[in-house]
């Protein structure tokens, strides 16, 4: 996992990111039960210990979430990379550690939660342009 995390100044931006971009429109997480658990995760690495899989999960999908959220130029400015080079690296990085976490078996709700935000960034992504770039209104519209 740690080919796919960033420093923590990067991932402290993208939480944000995620926290004033995505969460209030997609609330999957309790953010004061997130926070501290994001806390834990980053005194385990920065003391060598590997996170719990579910934890990890939680922590790369909202750094994915963040990302998908944010400005092409914004990433270019603040990260020194691609908009697209970010998006494969924590799609990566989240499908690994939901791989880990055993998603489809589990029964931590940190994992469950991931596996959503994910759909929601991997559909957001790929699949459904939720808004129109011009107004700000949901595009119910089919393609």
């Amino acid at each position: 996992m740690i080919d796919f995390l960033p420093s923590r100044l990067a991932a402290d931006r993208l939480i944000k990111q995620y926290f004033t971009a995505v969460h209030p429109i997609a609330q999957t997480v309790h953010r004061p039960s997130f926070e501290k658990e994001y806390e834990n995760f980053w005194d385990e690495v920065s003391l060598g210990i590997e996170p719990s899989s579910s934890v990890q999960t939680i922590v790369f999908a909202a750094m994915f979430s963040g990302v998908i959220s944010m400005d092409e130029a914004v990433i270019l400015r603040d990260f020194g990379v691609s908009k697209e080079s970010l998006i494969d690296n924590f799609k990566l990085g989240t499908e690994t550690a939901l791989g880990r976490a055993h998603f489809l078996r589990t029964t931590k709700v940190e994992t469950l939660q991931a596996f959503v935000m994910y759909l929601v960034c991997v559909t957001r992504c790929y699949f459904i342009p939720l808004t129109d770039p011009d107004s700000g209104v949901i595009d119910r519209s089919m393609p």
